[in-house]
This record gives C-alpha cells, structure tokens and sequence, in this order.
C-alpha cells in the first residue's frame, strides 16, 4: 500500500526527503510495499529489486532466520529496535544500522514502518576512541611498570606488599562484580599505592622496631608524596586520588585528610581492606605476622566503621569460601 491520500501529503514529503532510511511493509506478508530515496542511496539497490519482496529476501540482509524472527516479534509486540544490525550493500560492503519498527494504523490498515540509520560513521569513530583509550592505558601501565622497577630496586619489602595487596584488591573487586575497567584501573593503582614510600628513609622503612611518633608522621608522610606523583599522569582513573585516600577511613580517623564514607572513593576503600589484610598478615619488619584470622578480624571489627561493609563482605568470601591465598613472592 503507497500511502496516496490527501491526508498523507506531508507524510509523503517527510518520507521522501527524510536523511534516514525508511521502509514499509505489508503487516501480515511483511512484503516490503514502499522505500524511500535515502534508503535507496544507502544500500544501491533500484527500488525495483526491493518493492514487492519479504524483508527478509532482499539481499541486503545478511541473516534471514534473525529477520524472520524479528518479524515475528514485531507483529506481537509492534516494535522492535537493534541498535546494531548488519546490512550487505549491492556493492557486497557490509554497513552497520540502527533498525527501528514500528506499527501503525493507516487509514484503518496496520502497516508497519522501519527506520533505518546508517551508523558505520559512529562506529568507525568508537574504533578510533577505542584505540586511542588502549594507547593512553598503554602508556599508564609503562609508568606503573617504571615506577615498581623503582620501589623494587629500592625497597623489596614495599614491592611485595604491593604485590599482594594488588592481587587481593582484584580478588575482592571480582567478588564483587566490578567491571573490566575497573580492575583493570583498581590493579594498576594498588601495584603502586605506596609509590610515596621512595620520599621515606630507608632506615624507618626497615626499622626493626617501633616507630618514633616523629618517625610514624614521615612515614605517613608518603601518601601525600604519591599523590603528587601522580597527580599530572592523565588517565580515566583515579590513580592519585585513590593513592592519597587508600589510608583514610570511614569514621575519619584515618590521613591524610579525615575523609569520611562517601568522600572516600571505591578504590581507595577496596585497597583499605587488602592493605590492612595483607599488612596484618605476613611479616613486617619490625614484627612477625599476626595471622590471617587476626587479619580478617581486624576488618570484620572495623565493618562500616572504619571500612566499606560491601567491600569487607567481599573479602571474607573471597578467604573462607574461595579459599584464596596471597601469591607467593617474585
């Protein structure tokens, strides 16, 4: 059914001059009954090859079992949309649009029509975006990668620590269910939380025994020293912000600053947790470990006081029912 009426005029103008693709179909053959000149230009077919055929026929169509079936859908639910469907050209390039159909009564006949929008373009430029995001987390994980050969070479004790507390942030983000991007950045972040410690003497950072209060503030002193850092490094994560917060706490009695819940990122909360973990359960320098069961008393005491409750919950599961256990040293 060409739509011909007088009543149709301004429709006719707006399909015929429309900068998307339009087709209409046959409600109950889904023949395809008119297309309009965008859509024409699009795919390169004459709209000889096109009028009269089931949707699913036309050679544009790279797979005909999904279109039969959206058809279906379509004709129960009277509208559907992909936001990414492949279509095949006369000249055999394949192009990626946005497919939306609709159902409507036109001069008492259901007919349904479908909007169809090349978006070739948009994901070409989401490639390019893609590809520039992997150069600049490339680039990221070289200054990580810098900056622990640093810490190792200088203080193997700190570059195990991070290590482990890396490794277990991961655990405990995977628990739960954090996305890629997120570990991703959440790894890169903990691997050097303690970058600041290269600003700390090497004599208190190995101190056999308890620090002196003046001692404890220089060695507090290193989260500001990472955040400076790290603070001009472009990326999409958080990195100095998560450096500089990883020792604050909930109730504010943490430093550098005295932040408080929410004003505490996620990254630094989940640090938090295997920082204090790991800290607690092998050795320092200046005494033996306290023990694992110690460890995760310590931050099952502190739940939603001094530590994210979530984050807490994640890291008991992840010891007692996926039995996990730190990596063993590099």
């Amino acid at each position: 059914m060409t739509l011909k009426s007088d009543s149709n005029t301004q429709y006719r103008r707006l399909f015929e001059a429309a900068y998307d693709g339009i087709l209409l179909l046959n409600f109950e053959t889904g023949q395809i009954e008119d297309v309009n000149p965008y859509l024409i230009r699009m795919l390169g077919y004459p709209k000889s090859e096109l009028i009269g055929k089931e949707l699913w026929e036309i050679g544009a169509i790279v797979d005909r079992d999904a279109s039969l079936e959206a058809f279906a859908t379509l004709k129960t639910k009277e509208y559907i949309k992909y936001d990414d469907l492949p279509l095949r050209t006369q000249s055999g390039d394949l192009i990626h649009v946005e497919f939306v159909s609709n159902v409507y009564d036109v001069d008492g006949q259901q007919v349904i029509q479908c909007n169809i929008r090349d978006i070739s373009s948009r994901r070409e430029a989401e490639a390019l975006r893609l590809k520039a995001d992997q150069i600049s987390i490339n680039a990221i994980i070289q200054v990580v990668d810098a900056l622990t050969k640093v810490v190792v070479a200088r203080d193997p004790y700190t570059y195990e620590h991070q290590h482990r507390v890396a490794d277990l942030s991961v655990a405990i983000a995977t628990e739960m269910g954090s996305s890629e991007a997120f570990i991703q950045g959440l790894n890169l972040i903990a691997q050097i939380h303690d970058i600041g410690k290269i600003s700390v003497p090497l004599e208190i950072l190995t101190k056999p025994i308890a620090l002196q209060p003046y001692e404890t503030e220089l060695l507090r002193g290193h989260v500001r020293t990472g955040f400076e850092i790290m603070e001009h490094v472009e990326s999409d994560w958080p990195i100095a912000e998560a450096i500089v917060q990883h020792h604050e706490r909930l109730d504010g009695s943490g430093y550098p600053n005295q932040l408080e819940g929410d004003s505490i990122i996620l990254e630094a909360r989940i640090i938090a947790v295997a920082d204090t973990v790991e800290a607690m359960a092998t050795d320092r320098p200046y005494r033996k470990a306290l023990g694992l069961e110690a460890a995760l008393s310590e931050i099952e005491e502190g739940r939603d006081r001094l530590f994210d409750g979530a984050v807490v919950d994640a890291c008991l599961r992840v010891f007692k029912t996926h039995n996990y256990t730190f990596p063993p040293s590099q």
